[in-house]
């Protein structure tokens, strides 16, 4: 086994202790540092270091950890990288204020995960029902949190496959899945049928 293999093999050790990991933290090579980064036992202090890292795929790994502070996460809802801005609103612990601020993000792959955020606020999910992009309007569409106005709202989507989350979503009202149930596009007819708030006996 090489140096470089067991120092792989020491980071991604669940035995590994605070002091090993810290010394690995200082490696030259960025896929050890990763692997500091990923460890279930990474002290807080390893993670605000590597949170500066020059890789961004190691600052990515920061991001990712369960453990990792809100602080740290609204420092990397900064980072110059996208890849890490689009781990920081896949965090479940991703504080409101950073997705605020990835919602108006130049890259709608970063969006588009504001917008699957489990805790996205409704004033984001309203302001991202006019994205430009369809996928993130798609995952508003989706969203169990998505008000009644933005179903409306998306129910006039250009975007069929937008009009079909919003048939197929579980608090869709009568009103909004009997007018889906005309739509042109017969893969959101189908929703409309199958999404069980639709009177039963009915034809679509």
């Amino acid at each position: 086994m090489s140096l470089i293999q067991q120092k792989i093999a020491l980071a991604e050790s669940p035995t590994a202790t605070a002091e090993q990991l810290t010394k690995l933290a200082n490696d030259e090579d960025w896929y050890v540092r990763s692997c500091v980064a990923r460890h279930p036992n990474c002290p807080i202090s390893i993670l605000e270091k590597l949170s500066n890292d020059k890789e961004w795929l190691v600052r990515c790994c920061v991001a990712e950890h369960p453990n990792c502070p809100i602080s740290i996460l609204e420092k990397l809802s900064n980072d110059e990288d996208w890849g890490v801005l689009s781990c920081v609103p896949q965090h479940p612990n991703c504080p409101i204020t950073a997705l605020e601020k990835l919602a108006n993000d130049e890259d709608s792959c970063v969006r588009s995960y504001v917008a699957r955020h489990p805790n996205c606020p409704i004033p984001i999910l309203e302001k991202l029902a006019n994205d430009e992009d369809s996928n993130v309007r798609y995952y508003v569409a989706r969203h169990p949190n998505c008000p009644i106005q933005v179903l409306e709202k998306l129910a006039n989507d250009k975007n069929s496959y937008v009009r079909c989350c919003v048939a197929q979503h579980p608090n869709c009202p009568i009103p909004i899945l009997e007018k889906l149930a005309n739509d042109e596009n017969s893969y959101v007819r189908n929703a409309v049928k199958q999404n069980p708030n639709y009177p039963k006996g009915v034809n679509v």
